[in-house]
C-alpha cells in the first residue's frame, strides 16, 4: 500500500503531517528493527529517527521520506550491533586471544613475531583490514560474518541480489586473506604448537 504523505507540510511544521506519517511508518521501521535488535532499543532507535528528522526536516531533502527513514534505522541498528559486539565481545575475545599468545610467547621467548603479535590488539588489526575493504564489500561481509546473516537476508539489508552479495563476499575473502596472511601463519604456527 502506498501512501502520500505531505513532505510540503512537515517541513513547515505541520505536526499532523508528521504525525501521520509517524502512525504510518512506526510499525513497519519496528518490525525493521526488531530484525535486528530487541524491541526495548528497537523503540529507541526508531524514536531517535523520528526525532532526528522532525529536527531536521527544513535541511532533510530527499526525494523519498519512507526510503530514507527506513535506511536510517537500519543504519541505527547496525551502528549499534557494531558498537555492542565490541563492548559485549571485545573483553571476552581479547582475554581468549592474548592467554593464547601468552602461552605461545612463553614457549617461544626469543621468536620477534610471536612477541610483536601478542602486543597487538588482534580485534584492532581485524577491523583495520576490513574498514581497507570497498563499503559495499565492508557491509556484506560484516552482514555475513559478524552478523550470521544468510545472502539472502543480507541481500535484503543491502537492497541488492543475493548473488551480488555473493560476490562482495568473495572479494571480501580475498582481500581480507591477502591482508591478514602474516596473522593467519602466526595463528597456524599456535595451533600446531598447541597439538
Amino acid at each position: 500500500m502506498q501512501y502520500d504523505f505531505d513532505i510540503q507540510r512537515i517541513k513547515q511544521g505541520d505536526e499532523d503531517a508528521f504525525k501521520a506519517l509517524f502512525e504510518f511508518l512506526y510499525p513497519k521501521l519496528m518490525g525493521l528493527a526488531c530484525r535486528f535488535v530487541d524491541n526495548e532499543i528497537a523503540k529507541d532507535i526508531v524514536q531517535d529517527i523520528f526525532v532526528d528528522y522532525w529536527e531536521q526536516k527544513y535541511i532533510t531533502d530527499v526525494a523519498n521520506v519512507s526510503s530514507y527513514l527506513y535506511k536510517s534505522v537500519q543504519n541505527k541498528c547496525l551502528n549499534y550491533i557494531k558498537h555492542q559486539t565490541v563492548v559485549d565481545g571485545y573483553t571476552s575475545k581479547m582475554k581468549i586471544a592474548q592467554a593464547r599468545m601468552d602461552y605461545i610467547s612463553r614457549t617461544t621467548d626469543d621468536n620477534e613475531v610471536f612477541r610483536q603479535v601478542s602486543n597487538q590488539n588482534l580485534r584492532d588489526l581485524i577491523e583495520a583490514s576490513v574498514g581497507k575493504l570497498p563499503p559495499k564489500c565492508q557491509e556484506a561481509f560484516r552482514l555475513c560474518y559478524f552478523y550470521e546473516m544468510t545472502c539472502r537476508e543480507a541481500a535484503e539489508v543491502m537492497g541488492v541480489s543475493p548473488r551480488t552479495v555473493e560476490g562482495h563476499l568473495q572479494k571480501a575473502v580475498a582481500g581480507l586473506r591477502e591482508d591478514l596472511r602474516p596473522l593467519l601463519t602466526v595463528w597456524l604456527i599456535s595451533f600446531l604448537l598447541s597439538q
